[in-house]
């Protein structure tokens, strides 16, 4: 089995863990493929070995990894995807900040982890993405592992969006923005705008609202092989800008085309792990205030 590397700058705090990993993996005759920024970063505190090379593109990697280590929390993991697109390669997520809910394990965990992706005690989860495209442009060059949100680009101005499911008119929301969400997704930005968790597994995509001035709209669920169609009428007070998993742009004249993409996100799941448990641990969820105080 082949790994790779991927991570954002570590603290000083890390520095060991860190250590701990990469001492464990160079231990593998094969070569461990580092992405070249965070080579940077922890040179100096790792030993140097012939074992390793670097990449900095999707190219460099396609074909030469089995499992990617992605160092940091939930972003740093969002971002590993525009090297694993369209590949084999799995990722697996050593949570180095604070909640890490995709993440596979924590940092204290890290020999664990590793002795057990050696021997084979994992699965492979695959989670759906979403592509993102302009109507005029016919190509879809934005994907997401998350989430799809249009809002206004000043803040505290309301934006109207007008939404069509498979060129059927929908409704014209208004409000602070508009979120499509996958299942992954689901837990994030669209949870803290009273969207509903869904199940990784679920063959689905939510509209979310965000901040929605009329108490009608409520999020809603398609079908992830209905194909959305976002158009920003011109009567909007200031221009919109477009978040794809944290990327900003600002939204041309064309129409927005939001569908389920073919690429699939392959996550490493411990065999003692599924979804369920990380809400109740990491999310709290069902946790009663009461069990608190008692410190169950």
């Amino acid at each position: 089995m082949k790994f790779a590397v991927f991570g954002k700058e570590p603290t000083k705090d890390n520095i060991p863990f860190i250590q701990e990993l990469f001492s464990q993996l160079m231990e593998l005759e094969s070569t461990l493929l580092v992405w070249d920024k965070f080579y940077t970063w922890v040179k100096d505190y790792i030993a140097k070995s012939d074992n390793i090379a670097l990449f900095s593109t999707a190219a460099d990697l396609k074909g030469k990894a089995d499992v990617l280590f992605s160092l940091g929390g939930d972003g740093t993991m969002l971002d590993t995807l525009a090297y694993v697109k369209g590949t084999d390669i799995a990722v697996l997520g050593i949570n180095l900040g604070h909640l890490g809910f995709l993440t596979t394990a924590g940092k204290q965990e890290i020999g664990k982890v590793v002795r057990d992706v050696k021997l084979g005690n994992f699965s492979i989860e695959r989670r759906s993405i979403v592509e993102v495209g302009f109507e005029c442009e016919k190509t879809f060059n934005h994907f997401a592992i998350n989430e799809l949100c249009v809002l206004s680009s000043y803040r505290g101005t309301i934006i109207d969006v007008e939404v069509y499911i498979n060129d059927k008119y929908l409704t014209r929301y208004s409000g602070d923005g508009l979120l499509i969400s996958t299942p992954t997704g689901s837990t994030a930005y669209s949870l803290s705008c009273n969207g509903p968790i869904i199940t990784p597994q679920s063959r689905c995509l939510c509209l979310t609202p965000v901040a929605p001035h009329n108490l009608t709209f409520r999020p809603m669920i398609i079908s992830d092989s209905d194909i959305i169609k976002i158009h920003i009428p011109k009567d909007n007070e200031k221009p919109a800008n477009i978040m794809v998993d944290g990327y900003v742009m600002e939204a041309n004249e064309s129409d927005i085309i939001v569908k389920k993409s073919d690429y699939e996100w392959k996550l490493v799941r411990l065999d003692n792990q599924d979804f369920f448990s990380a809400l109740r641990n990491k999310l709290m969820w069902g946790t009663y205030i009461k069990d608190i105080k008692d410190g169950k």
